[in-house]
């Protein structure tokens, strides 16, 4: 897959695949003309002609497929959320929820991401220079929310693909003092659903939201989960993210406890990252993850590759981006992609209020 892409502006990212992984975002089976004809390009002779595919085009063509429109309305409600979470750092949660949000737009959905986490690796993945930019992050809005006073949560995202495939509400390090608003908040760990709640008419339109968590747990962290229904872990395949899962799957316990009886129940789906069938300890600390949470692990295991680590320049964030468009052949990047198929139909992700779990489709 040769996925391209060029910067308009300082955020917005215009890119294409070309056909043939088109056609496996799309789910069609079929000739490369007959995949050209949903599109209705022309070249000079009339013959269907088509380079490269949007994630908005191919969202119009599996639409299509499905007898959609984008214009059909439907209930409103909160998207799914896949919240992103570890109880420590470096397990590589950043680059799984940047890498499954870009292969989820891929696949036609609207997302939007949150970068919930003070450190903002997540929206200098993207291309976004916290330090220089004026950001409105998360914990503002819920001040603000919380405050009572106006929220303009449309004002604070950064459109990363054109057609609002991908929107980012951006994070710096003022973030970290969310918590010494929340201590003294009523009813704290329910700030961020009553946020979402209050902008449910501007969130249904997206089909899925991808939250950045910070590692351990404060009320920041709480807050965020409590408007979850299943945190996504990222384990990295060591003894200390073993440790660190436990810690989490306890933080999970006690909420559950905390709000029992009152429709609260969070649950955990793990993905094991960081996998290298040369090494013992990744393969001991799988074998842990199987045997201790067999009904709680995505079968996709996310592998050891090199391609992760040359996500972020350090110097020009403009070029950082996830793997899935830099290096979108990889071993890597099919191991996203295949993870991104298992998620959507494990939160139940649809499209425009369309249960679409990706499948091949036969050619009209």
């Amino acid at each position: 897959m040769k996925l391209l892409f060029t910067y308009t502006g300082i955020f917005m990212r215009n890119y294409g695949v070309k056909s043939r992984f088109a056609q496996e975002f799309v789910g069609f089976s079929g000739s490369n003309k007959a995949f050209r004809n949903l599109f209705g390009d022309r070249d000079s002779n009339g013959e269907p002609y088509h380079r490269l595919y949007t994630a908005e085009q191919i969202r119009q063509a599996r639409l299509k497929l499905l007898s959609s429109s984008p214009e059909i309305p439907h209930s409103l409600s909160i998207p799914p959320i896949i919240n992103c979470r570890m109880s420590k750092g470096g397990t590589g949660k950043t680059t799984i929820a940047a890498n499954i949000s870009s292969a989820l737009a891929l696949f036609g959905h609207r997302v939007l991401m949150i970068d919930g986490d003070p450190q903002a690796s997540l929206t200098s993945m993207f291309g976004i220079n916290w330090v220089t930019e004026e950001i409105v992050h998360i914990g503002e809005l819920m001040r603000r929310q919380y405050r009572r006073e106006h929220v303009n949560l449309q004002s604070a995202m950064r459109q990363i693909y054109a057609g609002g495939m991908l929107d980012l509400i951006a994070s710096d390090i003022t973030l970290a003092d969310a918590d010494s608003w929340l201590m003294g908040a009523t009813n704290r760990e329910a700030v961020f659903k009553r946020l979402l709640d209050s902008q449910i008419e501007i969130l249904t339109n997206y089909d899925v939201i991808v939250i950045d968590s910070a590692p351990g747990t404060t009320l920041l962290t709480n807050t965020l989960m409590f408007a979850s229904k299943t945190i996504l872990a990222v384990v990295w395949l060591d003894g200390q993210s073993l440790k660190a899962m436990e810690v989490l799957a306890s933080n999970i316990t006690e909420l559950n406890r905390a709000f029992a009886g009152q429709g609260f129940e969070l649950n955990v789906h793990i993905v094991a990252n960081g996998y290298h069938p040369s090494y013992g300890p990744p393969k001991d600390a799988l074998s842990t993850l199987m045997t201790k949470y067999p009904n709680e692990l995505d079968d996709n295991i996310i592998p050891h590759s090199a391609g992760f680590m040359r996500q972020m320049d350090l110097f020009q964030e403009q070029k950082s981006g996830p793997l899935i468009e830099r290096e979108p052949s990889s071993v890597g990047a099919r191991a996203i992609i295949d993870l991104t198929k298992s998620l959507i139909k494990h939160y139940g992700i649809k499209l425009n209020g369309i249960p679409a779990i990706p499948i091949t489709v036969k050619a009209l």
